[in-house]
């Protein structure tokens, strides 16, 4: 077995990165201390592990079978040393660690600025749009938008309705006109609610003075646009059947939108309302428009988990339309006096996050770190390093892959050597 383990540490081992001698060495080997003792001296913590005898790889906390092999797991006095390894380069040669392309930078206390580059979308300023409904059931005619995306203006005529109830509305008032002129003054009360109705039913102003003025209902009463905008969603052609549920169209006014932009989870924590913006498009390079953010939205994306922020625009020229993809950025304040160290030298496996210190005499040491802030390529370090240290910045994977190589063999090594069942000094007493 120790046979087997000197092979496999001798096949992995680069020949230009090498573990310097841990402590762990024992330089009396002729005298054997009990387990117990000797892990209070080394530091370390130990156990009883399930080990596969021809997978050293397979580590097991239970008994059980080898899923390679199938063959019994074996019990064996294991230990892991708590402090991780440290790796020479070439016994600290410059020029190896020139072939190597290692770089490393100091660890520094700087100022960040909050900043969050995102992308958005164009959408209609919703406090800007109304929705075309038929105050009464009836048939269309006389429609005069065709399609979405149409431009009207206020007071264009959009269509016309026959609604039996708009039909009989109109004869009340002009009874209440009649009634008026043999009742004089006692009648208006009646002549005001006869108008109020016909309003209420989507009757303009002006319709119901030409109807006054004629002396006849109209069969098909004209409804017209009450602002400017463009039309959307459509859904009416002549001689259709509506009821007022339906929604004939809507009308957009663009002379103001929204941006709506995707803040990522762990961008969330500082977002706030006030915060300013700046608004780019490749629909038009060179050209800028500035916000601040006055909404955010009370839900997250079900998949990115992102949420969003409105930003408002002025749109007097329509440039921006809807839909349109805008390049955002959000500035926030300035986190001073914190540790920070670039981004690229961040080995972030998913599950923890290392970064590889540089040492004396050209050694190197694999640690954690708990980052923070993130911004422009640089990022917060909370723990894990201390100001004035050198991190590698190029290189970092080589050292920490032999860093995980040389700790897995040595864990295997210190199991087989402690082990009971392969104890060198059985015969002595202890």
């Amino acid at each position: 077995m120790t046979f087997f383990i000197f092979r496999l540490m001798s096949a992995l081992t680069l020949s230009t990165l090498v573990i310097m001698p841990s402590t762990a060495q024992d330089e009396h080997a002729g005298h054997t201390h009990p387990q117990a003792e000797e892990s209070e001296i080394l530091g370390e913590t130990q156990g009883y592990k399930y080990v596969c005898p021809m997978h050293p790889q397979i580590v097991r906390d239970h008994e059980g079978t080898c899923p390679i092999c199938g063959m019994d797991l074996v019990k064996q006095f294991f230990e892991q040393q708590t402090e991780a390894p440290t790796i020479s380069v070439g016994g600290g040669g410059q020029g190896l660690k020139q072939e190597l392309a290692i770089r490393t930078t100091e660890v520094q206390k700087t100022t960040l600025w909050k900043y969050i580059p995102t992308f958005g979308r164009v959408v209609a300023d919703e406090s800007k749009v109304i929705h075309i409904h038929p105050r009464s059931s009836g048939w269309i005619s006389g429609l005069t938008v065709r399609s979405n995306g149409e431009r009207v203006n206020k007071g264009q005529l959009l269509y016309k309705l026959y609604a039996p109830e708009i039909v009989s509305a109109q004869q009340d008032l002009l009874l209440a006109v009649q009634n008026r002129k043999r009742m004089g003054k006692q009648a208006d009360s009646l002549l005001e609610s006869a108008r109020v109705r016909l309003e209420l039913l989507g009757v303009s102003t002006r319709t119901v003075r030409v109807i006054e003025k004629r002396r006849y209902p109209l069969k098909q009463v004209p409804i017209y646009a009450s602002q400017s905008g463009v039309i959307s969603n459509l859904t009416v052609q002549n001689g259709m059947y509506v009821q007022p549920q339906s929604e004939l169209m809507s009308i957009a006014d663009l002379s103001s939108v929204w941006v709506e932009a995707e803040v990522m989870p762990l961008q969330q924590d500082w977002i706030k309302q006030g915060l300013t913006a700046n608004v780019t498009t490749a629909a038009y390079p060179g050209q800028r428009w500035e916000s601040q953010i006055d909404y955010l939205y009370p839900l997250a994306d079900e998949k990115t988990q992102a949420t969003k922020v409105r930003l408002p625009l002025h749109n007097s020229d329509e440039k921006l339309k809807p839909n349109m993809l805008m390049d955002v950025e959000i500035y926030g304040g300035p986190k001073a006096d914190i540790l920070a160290i670039p981004l690229e030298a961040v080995i972030d496996d998913g599950q923890r996050k290392r970064v590889v210190k540089q040492l004396t005499d050209g050694r190197f040491q694999v640690v954690e770190v708990v980052t923070g802030m993130e911004t422009r390529g640089i990022v917060e370090v909370v723990s894990g390093v201390s100001s004035g240290e050198r991190i590698v910045i190029s290189g970092q994977f080589l050292i920490d892959s032999e860093s995980q190589v040389q700790e897995n063999l040595r864990r295997l090594m210190h199991s087989n050597s402690l082990a009971p069942s392969v104890d060198p000094h059985a015969g002595h007493q202890h």
